[in-house]
Order: C-alpha cells, then sequence, then structure tokens
C-alpha cells in the first residue's frame, strides 16, 4: 500500500511540475485567491499606465497597452520577450508602423492560441486589426473590415477552435471560414442586453468572463462571469465578487494559456488616472461560481 501511495504521488508531483512548465511566467510569486500586481518592476512600472496583458502559449512573449493618464488615450503597445536569462523590452515593429486614418490610439492586443495570429484595436473610432506571425514576429496588420460594425470596435478574444469573440457594447462571435472571419452572429444570452465589454472566452468556449457595469453604480466597471451548459445555453453572470472587484475599476480579463490564472486591470478612473495595473489571480476563484450552476 505504501509503495502505491508513493508512487501515485511521484504521478501527480510529475503531472503538475509538467503543466507549470508549459508557460513560462515572469513572477514566481504566485498568487491564491487574492489578486496580486503581476511582474512589479517588468510588466507593473510605477508611474506608467498598464492594461489589457496577452502572451503566447508558452509565456515567453508578452504584450500589453501603455495609455496615458489624462484621457484613457490607448498609446502604444508593448512587447516583453523572456530569451532565456534575458529579458527583451520594446515596441513591436508592427505598432512604430502603423498608418492612423483618424486619431492615435492602439491597444489590446490579443494573441490566438495556435500562436499564429495577434488581434488588436486601433485608431479611432476603434477597428478590429488582424496580424500574422511570419520569420518569428508580427506582420503589418490588415483591418477586419468584413466584421467590423459601425459602432466602436473593442477587444478581442479567440477559443481553441478559432471562435472569434468581441464587443462593440453587444457581445458577437464570429466563425473561421475558409481561413477568414466573414459573417457575425450576437450571443443570445441573459447578460448581452447591457453594455458589455473586454469578453474573455475560455479555451474549450465553456465559460466567458467579461466586464460591465454593476447595477449598484453605473459608473462602476466590475468582473463577472457566465458558464455554457451541454446544450450551448448561457447561465445568468455572477459578479467575481470583493476580492476581486473593488471600488476602482476592473477590467480586461485574460485566462492564462495554462488555465491557470486570470489576469485583470485595476484603474482608479479613466480620465485623470492616478494608477493603471494588471493583476494576476487563481483561476480557482471562479470554481464557487461554477458549483452554484451545477
Amino acid at each position: 500500500m505504501r509503495y502505491r501511495i508513493e508512487v501515485i504521488v511521484t504521478i501527480l508531483s510529475f503531472l503538475f511540475t509538467s503543466c507549470a512548465e508549459k508557460v513560462t511566467y515572469l513572477d514566481n510569486d504566485f498568487p491564491g485567491l487574492i489578486p496580486k500586481k503581476y511582474a512589479k518592476g517588468i510588466i507593473n512600472i510605477d508611474g506608467r499606465f498598464q492594461q489589457n496583458l496577452t502572451m503566447s502559449p508558452d509565456g515567453k512573449e508578452h504584450l500589453f497597452t501603455v495609455t496615458d493618464s489624462i484621457l484613457w488615450r490607448y498609446e502604444r503597445i508593448l512587447r516583453i520577450r523572456n530569451k532565456g536569462n534575458e529579458i527583451l523590452i520594446d515596441t513591436p515593429q508592427f505598432v512604430t508602423n502603423f498608418k492612423y486614418i483618424n486619431q492615435w490610439f492602439i491597444g489590446e492586443p490579443m494573441i490566438s492560441p495556435d500562436n499564429q495570429n495577434l488581434y488588436f484595436i486601433a485608431d479611432y473610432p476603434p477597428d478590429l486589426w488582424h496580424s500574422k506571425r511570419k520569420n518569428g514576429d508580427w506582420a503589418k496588420p490588415v483591418k477586419m473590415e468584413a466584421i467590423s460594425t459601425e459602432k466602436d470596435d473593442w477587444y478581442a478574444s479567440i477559443s481553441k477552435n478559432n471562435t472569434f469573440y468581441f464587443t462593440n457594447g453587444t457581445l458577437f462571435t464570429s466563425n473561421l471560414e475558409n481561413g477568414n472571419y466573414n459573417t457575425t452572429s450576437k450571443i443570445e444570452a441573459p447578460f448581452n442586453k447591457t453594455d458589455i465589454r473586454d469578453p474573455c472566452i475560455s479555451p474549450n468556449e465553456d465559460y466567458l468572463i467579461f466586464t460591465a457595469s454593476d447595477s449598484i453604480d453605473k459608473q462602476q466597471s466590475d468582473l463577472f462571469i457566465s458558464f455554457k451548459d451541454a446544450n450551448g445555453n448561457w447561465s445568468k453572470a455572477f459578479n467575481l465578487g470583493d476580492d476581486i472587484n473593488t471600488e476602482f475599476r476592473e477590467f480586461a480579463p485574460y485566462i492564462s494559456p495554462d488555465e491557470q490564472y486570470l489576469f485583470f486591470s485595476r484603474r482608479d478612473t479613466w480620465q485623470n488616472a492616478k494608477f493603471s495595473n494588471i493583476y494576476w489571480v487563481s483561476l480557482k476563484v471562479i470554481d464557487k461560481f461554477r458549483n452554484e450552476v451545477k
């Protein structure tokens, strides 16, 4: 019996270690159920206004948005790459070379699960843009004309099967057809009747984390979660609670590639802000809500 227990412990330890090694994080102070600032001094720098984190499946490339403090302008997308013992920080070429038509505004990067596609918004009013990975970098982006709406389009999110989610205040999806996103469908869900922002779909599309105004305070943005059942129906939305949502604005959720952590942004106010930072927390924070819909 003792031998069997030791074997099981060894196997579980190996599986845990293997899973943990799949993603390289820029911080080894791993959070529990209480959020922590992520990678202080690398991602989070005092006096800089950062939000909207995404990363490659192995975690060796991080992208995020930098804004100003006064007007909440999306100023640029920064990239941080982990090259062994070296951390490289730069502004990708597609950002530097971007040609604005109306207004300088660029941000909300999202790397696809296959690591071959990057989506972001740019110009103002914002539209959705797409760049393919080419020779290890991101190629010249193209506007996603076919699915852009007449309203402001925000926050791309992609599942493992390439279903594309975005919002213009209403949440839409698009399916990949012959290598392109050509048509959209509105998500039929009880929560998709108000101003829905920052949709973050889980890899297998079984839950969605998003930003919305709390019903108690319409000026306050909080993070919510909804679960999809086997029949494709979405549950009511649950507020993620006081450990996540504060008197400040929580937004821009992002699920880590290994589904171990939830990243999100917190800013004190949209305009004339004093801070804007990126946090991470164990994804186990959603378990109690999942149990409520079972």
